[in-house]
């Protein structure tokens, strides 16, 4: 009964890292609730096959087929075109962790000197969680197609938001008056963020082509831009904020001073970001490629 325990302790232990590490790689934010739920959705087969005492009571099938549940739960709300690959990821992180710690575990049992208490197997985890600090997570996002994203916060009269954010390199938009990068963002995420006196001419921003006089409280820092895509011209009405910082491949940044877009619409068909912002606004950000 005794090995039973520690078998399933260390199943789950195993199973919590994967799953931190296949956050870590994926740059999907997600809880330390979701991630036990997940592991202990690991260890269900694990202990099927303890309590009926056959190591082949659960059938490989299943076995390929089970961490797509515990993706499920730990990564609720990733965009379905990330799914087969997040899969793959996990799998074969799966396969070489375990190959690492056979192959570590035997190198131990037969170099190291033996500590009077110490399970080895145990090691291997914490081992693990020190790797996936300096693992290539801008690589495998690349695989993957996720390096572009992260997460930006906005501050404004005291009062935060976050949202999960694209850093697009070709967002060129700027203000005409202040000359001030542009991060657009989707009115529904934003709306109980925005304050009182200014909503209603955001509103009628978006009802009107010409909208009435900016509040006056918001004189200088209100106003309406025109943007260019390649599917059309448009008109967006934009605020100045007090301040914003950045999350790039697991870094946070500074961003210089800017406007928000605010648009009606959805920015991801998928949902997968709600904000559309320019790398070049970040401060000391890695000067690489990012985007699309």
């Amino acid at each position: 009964m005794v090995n039973g325990v520690s078998t399933l302790f260390y199943s789950l232990e195993m199973d919590w890292v994967l799953l931190w590490l296949t956050a870590k790689l994926l740059g999907h934010r997600t809880t330390r609730l979701r991630l036990t739920i997940a592991a202990i959705i690991g260890v269900l087969p694990t202990l099927w096959v303890l309590l009926r005492e056959n190591l082949y009571a659960v059938p490989w099938e299943l076995g390929l087929v089970w961490p797509a549940f515990m993706l499920g739960a730990a990564f609720w709300g990733l965009p379905r075109r990330y799914w087969i690959k997040t899969w793959i990821l996990f799998v074969v992180m799966s396969l070489l962790a375990g190959g690492m710690m056979s192959a570590g575990l035997n190198w131990l049992a037969m170099w190291a000197p033996r500590i009077p208490g110490l399970d080895w197997g145990y090691v291997v985890p914490p081992v693990l969680i020190a790797g996936g600090w300096w693992m290539p997570k801008r690589r495998v996002r690349q695989i993957i197609g996720r390096e572009s994203h992260g997460e930006i916060v906005l501050e404004l009269n005291q009062q935060r938001v976050s949202l999960p954010v694209l850093w697009d390199s070709g967002n060129q938009l700027t203000d005409p008056v202040l000359h001030r990068p542009v991060v657009i963002v989707e009115l529904a995420q934003v709306f109980d963020w925005l304050p009182e006196d200014i909503l209603p001419w955001i509103l009628e921003a978006h009802r009107k082509s010409s909208p009435g006089p900016v509040p006056e409280a918001w004189q200088g820092k209100a106003g309406i831009t025109a943007f260019r895509t390649i599917s059309g011209e448009g008109r967006l009405p934009v605020l100045a904020i007090d301040r914003a910082r950045g999350r790039y491949l697991d870094a946070w940044y500074a961003m210089t001073p800017l406007m928000v877009g605010i648009t009606a619409g959805s920015i991801a068909a998928d949902g997968s970001y709600a904000a559309l912002a320019t790398p070049k606004s970040l401060l000391h950000y890695p000067h690489e490629r990012v985007g699309a």
